[in-house]
């Protein structure tokens, strides 16, 4: 009887092992944590709250926009900000002050608000500014330490620990890609077409490489 009871109460944490979530971000795209991780692909997810007089949340973007810029276009990274409460428009002024409102973004009235207490209740979220990180192995980072702090480098040297490199330490083999109308065309470093100049981070175009910073 006590391991029937014991089994009963430990049942949600051996269905649910690991954080998932399927969100639709600002611009409507649709994403499934679980479809990333079997792809191999690394997730980081910064929360925050769009409160200009929240500090920690507007370090956190800040920091968060610098390794977007330096590794997001070459590696097998996906970044995500959630903000934990927030209409569009006061999501969108905070990023614009303080990050870069191309990188995913979750409003945070509606789904950022419920994601914040899904993790809340089931994987142990507490603070406005948490920065998590979720491997493909299923193992996962709560709330890294000291990723806020402006004085360090906590999300950069969490990703070189990872095993991931800056965008300029790696060399794009051009010719893989096979442009057609080069001249035009507009690439990320993993040969995707965009449909515009980014405004942030590395682009290929006319079989040259750029780099815009905001």
């Amino acid at each position: 009887m006590k391991k029937l009871i014991l089994s009963l109460l430990l049942a949600p944490f051996l269905l649910v092992s690991q954080p998932q979530f399927t969100i639709t971000d600002i611009e409507g795209n649709m994403w499934n944590s679980n479809d990333m991780l079997e792809e191999g692909t690394t997730i980081i997810i910064q929360f925050y709250s769009p409160s200009m007089t929240c500090w920690p949340s507007s370090n956190s973007i800040e920091l968060l926009t610098e390794a977007y810029n330096e590794y997001a276009g070459c590696n097998k990274l996906f970044f995500i900000q959630i903000a934990q409460w927030g209409s569009e428009y006061q999501v969108v002024n905070f990023l614009e002050a303080f990050g870069n409102t191309e990188i995913p973004t979750v409003v945070g009235y509606g789904m950022g608000q419920e994601l914040t207490w899904e993790f809340a209740d089931n994987w142990g979220l507490q603070w406005a500014y948490e920065l998590w990180l979720m491997r493909p192995d299923g193992s996962y980072e709560v709330d890294i330490p000291w990723a806020w702090d402006l004085e360090q480098t906590v999300l950069i040297d969490t990703l070189e620990d990872e095993g991931f490199s800056t965008c300029n330490e790696n060399t794009v083999g051009l010719e893989d890609y096979k442009i057609e109308n080069n001249d035009k065309t507009i690439y990320d470093l993993q040969g995707r077409i965009l449909n515009k100049k980014p405004t942030n981070g590395f682009y290929i175009q006319g079989e040259n490489k750029y780099i815009t910073i905001k």
